[in-house]
């Protein structure tokens, strides 16, 4: 992965999402931004997005629900809750980014 979640995503733009205030936090914010990065591009398997340039703001959307969800959710388990997904939400925004057309050609050396 040549791109990293700060090139994406600013540090002070996900602490305005999560509505924090403050820096004591930032090492796991940007850890939860690797996170939810990685698991964005591997869902998406599509190498066309290398530069910060290639991500449309729908892959930034959903990196944003993603880090939000696991500074929400800190714990493997939740007990005592009811919890649903958000329609629309990562899956939706990640859509459009995609791989539709395969795994790529291998590439043949003579």
């Amino acid at each position: 992965m040549s791109v990293a979640a700060a090139d994406l995503l600013p540090i002070e733009l996900i602490r305005k999402h999560l509505r924090v205030d403050y820096e004591d936090e930032d090492e796991l914010i940007i850890l939860y931004a690797e996170s939810a990065l990685a698991w964005a591009l591997w869902y998406c398997d599509n190498s066309k997005l290398v530069e910060a340039a290639d991500f449309p703001a729908s892959f930034k959307s959903a990196m944003l629900l993603l880090i939000g969800h696991s500074y929400a959710n800190r714990e493997a388990v939740v007990v005592g809750t009811i919890t649903a997904e958000v329609p629309m939400a990562v899956e939706s925004l990640l859509w459009s980014s995609r791989n539709w057309s395969g795994p790529p050609d291998p590439v043949v050396t003579p």
